[in-house]
């Protein structure tokens, strides 16, 4: 069963009107996290490095479980 379906304008369009589940949501979170840090990491100059450190203090938490 496909969560969401492949949109090139937008790849978090839900095909279905319920609620992410926690392991759902919480890995949508880690992927968000892991895509901004890899764009940012990414930009001419290293990108912002105050905001990389504040999204991977975040990533950390969610990986090992401190995010609510």
């Amino acid at each position: 069963m496909e969560f969401y379906k492949n949109n090139p304008t937008n790849l978090h369009n839900p095909t279905k009107k319920r609620k992410l589940g926690k392991k759902q949501r919480k890995q949508e979170i880690i992927d968000n996290l892991t895509n901004t840090i890899n764009s940012e990491s990414a930009k001419i100059g290293g990108g912002n490095k105050d905001l990389i450190e504040k999204l991977q203090f975040r990533l950390d938490d969610a990986i090992y479980g401190k995010l609510k």
